[in-house]
């Protein structure tokens, strides 16, 4: 799988013409495969003019031969998706890397454990200019930040490792090149994920240091976003309907609006089973945020 060269991915990000960015988590990766004899997957990927995958994620990607060969397949089908390696972060925000640490804090923040392992082992109670080089934390991070687990192939896994870096490399594309005013878009199933970022972002808006400081959006699409736009768009294949999909679906909490009877909008976050999903598929105002 190619890594994307940082330079490159500057020049994307300082164009002056807004473009659609996906950050595609293991969990909807693994969704999409499934899926993929029944839903157009093309359909979805190509209206992405860029489709990443950050580098701790594609550690967990790597665990499947099955997952890895998707990827390669839809690359060589012309889909322009590529690995982001962490190390380029530092370069990617132009090396601010105070604030590069803010993001990686901010974003880890409801994970006790290790909010107060950054605390503790890369801030140490020093001033922010006085931390270590970034390459040097960013490894500390990663191998000793994490709770890890050792799978049968060998590999350590990092408990929620893939989410902290989707989170700050989404955070990097909104604050950094907000004038571009790119879409930023992930897909993941992963509720952590949309946590981590909604926090991150609460954090960032009560931090003087980033007081004047804009973004541009950063949206999500979950497994159950991808089946509802396929329904809408058609984009299931001749022969399937969406009961074939279904039952890939996690019975889990949906955050959702629609419309009440006075056309007033309701917030829901509940436990979705698969019927009441289908059933709101029906309502035109039915709007899934995560």
């Amino acid at each position: 799988m190619e890594i994307i060269q940082v330079e490159k991915f500057i020049e994307i990000l300082s164009s002056s013409t807004p473009k659609k960015i996906g950050i595609l988590d293991n969990n909807t990766i693994s969704f999409l495969i499934n899926v993929s004899e029944y839903i157009c997957i093309e359909k979805i990927l190509t209206n992405y003019d860029l489709l990443l995958i950050p580098n701790w994620v594609y550690e967990e990607v790597r665990d499947s031969k099955g997952r890895v060969g998707y990827i390669e397949k839809i690359f060589n089908k012309g889909i322009k998706i590529f690995v982001v390696d962490e190390r380029d972060y530092e370069k990617l925000i132009n090396y601010k890397t105070v604030w590069l640490y803010k993001f990686f804090l901010y974003s880890s923040y409801k994970i006790g454990e290790l909010k107060s392992f950054i605390k503790r082992y890369i801030e140490k109670g020093q001033a922010l200019e006085e931390l270590e080089d970034y390459q040097v934390w960013l490894n500390l991070l990663y191998h000793n930040g994490f709770e890890g687990k050792m799978l049968k192939n060998g590999r350590m896994k990092k408990k929620n490792a893939g989410e902290i870096s989707i989170s700050v490399l989404a955070l990097i594309m909104s604050y950094i090149y907000f004038k571009a005013n790119h879409t930023v878009t992930i897909l993941s199933n992963d509720r952590d994920t949309y946590d981590f970022i909604e926090f991150a972002k609460l954090k960032l808006l009560k931090d003087s240091m980033f007081i004047e400081l804009k973004e541009s959006s950063i949206t999500f699409k979950s497994n159950d976003f991808i089946i509802k736009e396929s329904y809408l768009n058609n984009y299931i294949n001749y022969g399937q309907d969406i009961c074939s999909i279904i039952r890939f679906r996690d019975e889990k909490r949906v955050k959702y609006t629609k419309n009440a009877l006075d056309t007033s909008v309701e917030e829901h976050d509940e436990i979705l089973s698969n019927e009441a999903f289908i059933e709101n598929l029906e309502d035109s105002t039915f709007n899934i945020i995560f």
